[in-house]
């Protein structure tokens, strides 16, 4: 069974060497990329892949661990760059077992178009393909496209990334919570009516 792979692109206004650095370095990488909590090189040899390891923190007390590889980078002749990535986890309870992917970017005139599609084999047999395609995989592609967002804000803007998702996550907060008592006042009074109605 074959998903879909997930692809993401944005046009960000930024030097090509500021944005590879914000996106090849981990303790930069993992502060704007809401699908990983820490990143960490690996000793390698020269001239092999750089080995890394990352964690994704899913709530307190509960993170997954997994492994990856930049297998390979290079810059063309109109100034795009490339970095190919294989991933993975040996964690039994994560949703994805494998995957490879991509970063490109793009030189333009005045911006550069960061893009990424990547893809992964999933744990679980069918019930793991199922939950995937139906949640997993949307909500991975949302996170990948909001982290893109908040790269650009920050090269572009320089607001931090923390700064960005304190602000992001407490809208989201506050709006459920007025959804939550707009939708227990409307219950109340829906009941209330249906109350009187049999009196």
């Amino acid at each position: 069974m074959n998903a879909k792979p997930i692809y993401v692109e944005i046009d960000i206004d930024s030097e090509m060497d500021k944005l590879w650095e914000a996106t090849q370095t981990p303790s930069l990488h993992e502060q704007w990329d809401l699908r990983f909590s820490s990143i960490t090189y690996l000793p390698s040899e020269e001239n092999e892949p750089q080995k890394f390891s990352y964690q994704t923190k899913i709530m307190p007390g509960w993170s997954i661990e997994g492994w990856g590889a930049t297998v390979g980078s290079h810059s063309g002749k109109d100034g795009a760059r490339t970095s190919s990535l294989h991933f993975g986890t040996d964690d039994s309870i994560s949703i994805i077992k494998e995957g490879k992917g991509y970063w490109q970017y793009k030189q333009k005139k005045d911006s550069i178009t960061f893009l990424t599609q990547y893809t992964y084999n999933v744990n679980f047999g069918r019930i793991g393909h199922i939950f995937d395609c139906l949640l997993f995989r949307p909500l991975i592609g949302w996170a990948t496209a909001l982290s893109f967002d908040v790269l650009k804000r920050w090269l572009e803007k320089g607001e931090t990334p923390a700064t960005q998702y304190i602000r992001f996550f407490s809208s989201w907060m506050i709006t459920f919570l007025f959804f939550f008592v707009w939708t227990y006042a409307s219950f109340r009074s829906y009941s209330s009516n249906i109350q009187r109605n049999y009196q």
